[in-house]
């Protein structure tokens, strides 16, 4: 009976563990970047004339990537993606 008590609150607690865990945080990705968020907010608008209006750092495609949120002049938001390492935009999704 102590072995089945154990195991179920092994499954239990392994169940109930959070998601975030599996991943890197924003304190591990920006640690890495080369390029700082207010570096990565200015290419993305000389890509995208606009205004900013939100900025985050995260993954795409393997890479440690800004994603910058910007209001163009038709007022569409719009996502500009800034290499971290690099500095490049990778895209801009239209």
């Amino acid at each position: 009976m102590r072995a089945f008590i154990a195991a179920l609150t092994l499954a239990i607690t392994i169940g109930t563990m959070p998601a975030w865990a599996l991943f890197e945080t924003n304190k591990e990705l920006s640690a890495s970047a080369r390029v700082t968020l207010e570096e990565a907010i200015r290419t993305a608008v000389r890509a995208l004339p606009g205004k900013a209006v939100e900025a985050q750092i995260g993954k795409e495609d393997g890479r440690t990537v800004y994603e910058v949120k910007i209001i163009d002049s038709q007022e569409k938001t719009r996502t500009v993606y800034v290499d971290a390492q690099t500095g490049q935009t990778m895209k801009v999704d239209r």
